[in-house]
């Protein structure tokens, strides 16, 4: 008789899951930007969005300026012209 596969896991931070989360989501055919401050090369204040700008372009992971009312204007504005948008607020 056979018997079912075990599912594998793996033990990850929070900000790993997210980050991996945000891959699966850029991943996907849907435009999507992300946007907030020090995300891009830096990788964000946790390292949440780490890699994301080499891998996904600075198009698609940008760097927002020190305003976070700013960032969640555009962050609006995106979604009204129909791209999802992760905007990201530090604190």
């Amino acid at each position: 008789m056979a018997t079912a596969a075990e599912p594998t896991t793996s033990v990850l931070t929070m900000s790993e899951a997210i980050n991996t989360a945000l891959r699966e989501a850029l991943d996907r055919p849907e435009p999507l930007m992300l946007i907030g401050q020090d995300i891009g090369p830096y990788g964000g204040t946790f390292g949440v969005t780490r890699g994301l700008v080499d891998d996904y372009g600075e198009e698609r992971v940008r760097d927002a300026p020190l305003c976070e009312s700013g960032t969640v204007g555009y962050a609006i504005g995106l979604a009204i012209t129909g791209v999802r948008a992760v905007c990201e607020i530090e604190f």
